[in-house]
């Protein structure tokens, strides 16, 4: 017919004028709401470099570790510690008061020559030869005294052993005599330090680095989760913008600065999308409003007129007087700030809903049943948009039961459902029922296609869940959900 066609083409063509919502802030935010994983995750990232540069530090502190239990250390230490040894000798040459010669040691070395007679010893020899002063008797100082001037090793017998005695020596003068000191320290004394102190200090360097990692990596990653935590506080509430709270805007305290560009590129798509939605609505409301008094005036002037025609002009004039009807619902539920919540009663604006629509009902001989399984339990809504939304489903509902059928309205705890005993919606077409101007049989219809697109903002507008349950026998069942969880929610098609 004329008038649907150009009513249907006319609507169609303001819902295109801007883009759809939902694609366009999922496109915008992919980028802050991606799943954390391993290649892409920050934390993970940041992790792994701090991890590699830790192991790095382990591997350069074990390989200094390993140097210094080296089979050639022993060889340095010793040198090193016979030169020690012989300047502490030179520098504590004494004599007293009766012109005798004493060394002046430390009480650790001094314990040292009396209980190792056999691994280390000194003198201090004149010019002549002659020994003026020594440690502990002992095979280490015999050896050390008949060795000769020059020499800087021996090989000591010792409890069916050779030990290996290093000889380091230097001269001293003393009231104008030469004298020459002469010490020795055998490599067995050495070696057995070297390997304990070797291994002593590699398990406590190890266990150390166990330890230090592990605190590391805690610490890290604490640190690192406290620092992305503001980030996933965003994220959620970026997850939770719909259609009804386009004003939402991500608050920028707490994120890395590097984040902050990205929050308020999506802020201005925010703005950007809110401002497209407002011109739509403000759009599609004034252009139904505008169609309303030149087709009060068509519909009079068809009524005059004695055109054979008569009666279908005025079904056509009547069925697009519905469409912009719907269109100045659907514009209306679409904007928050048109709902006006209170405490309600489900219960008996359903009622209401089936008393208004009693006179349909009796011309199709259909049975409407209100039963009341949760008693009058209140909820939160808007009374006006509440009665809407069962009109619709109801009204949808008498026309698809079959002459002399039954219309079944079930409270429950926790929302209601609407259900008719007709021929039902095929599987291919369930996930149309939704969708704006759809209609199962275009032709035979007289509706708009809207009825359903109005109860799904309005549900959407309220929190609440509208889905489409197939019963097992025939008919139609829709469920309206007061209380459903949160990704229903979001995963709502608008």
């Amino acid at each position: 017919m004329p008038w649907t066609s150009l009513c249907t083409a006319y609507g169609k063509s303001l819902l295109r004028l801007t883009p759809r919502l939902p694609s366009s802030t999922c496109a915008i935010w992919a980028s802050l709401s991606s799943p954390p994983m391993l290649p892409r995750s920050l934390t993970a990232r940041l992790m792994i470099g701090t991890m590699l540069a830790v192991l790095v530090a382990a591997v350069a502190a074990i390989l200094v570790m390993l140097a210094m239990t080296s089979p050639k250390l022993p060889e340095r230490l010793l040198r090193t510690e016979l030169q020690e040894e012989l300047d502490h000798l030179i520098e504590g040459i004494r004599r007293d008061a009766k012109g005798k010669f004493f060394v002046d040691l430390k009480p650790q070395n001094v314990n040292a020559y009396d209980a190792m007679t056999k691994d280390s010893a000194y003198c201090i020899v004149d010019s002549a030869g002659n020994t003026v002063l020594q440690s502990s008797p002992g095979p280490a100082l015999d050896a050390l005294t008949a060795l000769p001037t020059g020499s800087e090793s021996m090989m000591v017998p010792s409890n069916g052993t050779v030990v290996r005695l290093r000889v380091m020596q230097g001269p001293v003068d003393l009231q104008g005599h030469r004298y020459v000191v002469r010490v020795a320290r055998s490599d067995r004394l050495v070696l057995t330090l070297s390997d304990y102190a070797g291994t002593l200090y590699l398990r406590a360097g190890l266990t150390t680095l166990l330890l230090a990692l592990l605190t590391f990596a805690i610490v890290v990653y604490w640190t690192i989760r406290r620092m992305i935590a503001p980030l996933r506080e965003v994220s959620a509430v970026a997850a939770q913008v719909n259609p009804r709270s386009l004003g939402t805007r991500l608050r920028s305290e707490g994120l890395p600065a590097e984040v902050i560009p990205l929050l308020e590129a999506f802020n201005g798509a925010l703005a950007r999308l809110e401002n497209g939605f407002r011109v739509q609505q403000e759009f599609l409301a004034a252009a139904a409003h505008e169609l309303k008094t030149p087709l009060s005036l068509l519909t009079a002037e068809i009524e005059l007129s004695n055109a054979p025609n008569r009666e279908l002009l005025l079904q056509d004039a009547g069925h697009m007087a519905r469409q912009i009807h719907q269109l100045l619902h659907l514009a209306e539920v679409s904007e928050a700030h048109n709902y006006s919540f209170e405490s309600v009663r489900l219960a008996a604006i359903l009622q209401d809903a089936a008393d208004y629509l009693i006179r349909m009902a009796e011309q199709r001989t259909v049975t409407v049943e209100v039963n009341d399984q949760c008693g009058q339990v209140p909820v939160l809504a808007d009374a006006s948009a509440v009665f809407v939304l069962a009109k619709n489903l109801i009204e949808n509902a008498i026309h698809h039961a079959p002459l002399g059928g039954r219309v079944r309205i079930e409270l429950f705890l926790g929302g209601f459902s609407v259900q008719d005993d007709g021929p039902g919606v095929a599987p291919s077409q369930q996930p149309l029922l939704f969708k704006r101007f759809w209609r199962a049989k275009p032709r035979d219809s007289t509706g708009a296609g809207l009825g359903l697109a109005i109860c799904l903002e309005i549900c959407t507008s309220h929190g609440w869940a509208l889905r489409y349950d197939a019963p097992q026998d025939r008919g139609a069942r829709f469920v309206v959900d007061t209380n459903p969880p949160l990704e229903s929610q979001l995963d709502l098609p608008h």
